[in-house]
């Protein structure tokens, strides 16, 4: 598709009034982009390079295609005057599902997951994680997801070893078929590894470079910060890296206002998830043995924090 301002307006849930279409194409065509709006959940790369309506880390998404049958029955229906059709939305664009690491509806049955954010944060993470990543050893990921991005990195940096982890069950069964389908061979089966409750046999001693971690604080207990921290420390070897990616506040204020939303919602569904602010997930850091060497501003108000280990 491409997309004008009218566009931006049906991305952002508030279509403009019916007069406008109707003087550009007639009713026809007024129904039409109704149609559509109700059956296409809009993606942030149609509206622009990153979403700047509302937050990223929201599964904007494109939502599963509707059997053709169906889609031409509505489709007839709407433009020969019923407005009583099925919209066969799977989300609603204006208000996206609470959904941690934003899977793609409709996916049952497929044991391979897709996640929009994934699809969309994984180059400008690897963008930074060149000038970053050590010349050769381990590489953790820590709450990997579905194994998009182990994968890209994994592509990228073919003299290091990776190993994913991740708690879900989901995730875990994922992971290897992205590992399958890109070919990569230096990254590790997955394993099951939890922050909170670390079983370091499973990720043995130590000996990693680098650990990275995407949006896993807010939707997590604060625990799971602070586990995070006190793993990184047995696991890294001196000078390592613990690369944490996400949306932040700071000065106890959000960066945006879909963020306060979002941020809102989150808390809604668990007390204990939120957006953190960088300056106490500082402080969790230090009170391991971290130094805050960077703040990295990154697209769509998440940011990268760059710790050390003293």
């Amino acid at each position: 598709l491409l997309c004008d301002s009218s566009s931006l307006e049906l991305a952002a849930g508030t279509p403009p009034p019916p007069t406008r279409y109707m003087q550009r194409g007639g009713r026809k065509l007024a129904l039409l982009l109704t149609f559509l709006r109700s059956t296409v959940a809009f993606r942030p790369s149609c509206v622009a390079p990153y979403h700047s309506l509302g937050n990223l880390r929201t599964p904007l998404l494109l939502a599963k295609k509707p059997p053709a049958s169906r889609v031409s029955s509505s489709l007839h229906s709407l433009l020969n005057g019923d407005r009583k059709f099925s919209t066969m939305s799977a989300l609603d664009a204006s208000r996206p599902p609470v959904d941690g690491k934003g899977y793609a509806p409709g996916q049952e049955g497929s044991p391979k997951l897709f996640s929009g954010p994934a699809d969309r944060n994984g180059a400008p993470i690897l963008e930074l994680l060149k000038t970053l990543m050590p010349a050769s050893g381990k590489v953790l990921a820590v709450a990997e997801g579905s194994g998009q991005h182990v994968t890209l990195f994994a592509k990228a940096f073919p003299a290091l070893t990776f190993q994913p982890t991740e708690i879900e069950e989901a995730a875990l069964l994922s992971i290897p078929i992205y590992i399958k389908d890109e070919g990569v061979t230096n990254v590790l089966a997955p394993t099951r590894f939890d922050v909170m409750n670390p079983d370091f046999g499973v990720v043995g001693e130590g000996g990693y470079g680098l650990i990275y971690v995407v949006n896993l604080t807010h939707i997590a207990p604060f625990e799971a910060t602070t586990g995070l921290f006190k793993s990184s420390k047995r696991l890294l070897d001196a000078g390592g890296l613990v690369m944490l990616y996400g949306p932040f506040k700071k000065g106890g204020k959000h960066t945006s206002e879909g963020n306060e939303s979002f941020d809102a919602r989150l808390q809604e569904k668990d007390s204990r998830f939120g957006y953190r602010d960088i300056a106490d997930v500082e402080e969790a850091a230090e009170g391991e043995g971290f130094k805050l060497e960077k703040v990295h501003e990154m697209p769509a108000n998440n940011f990268m924090l760059q710790f050390r280990v003293k």
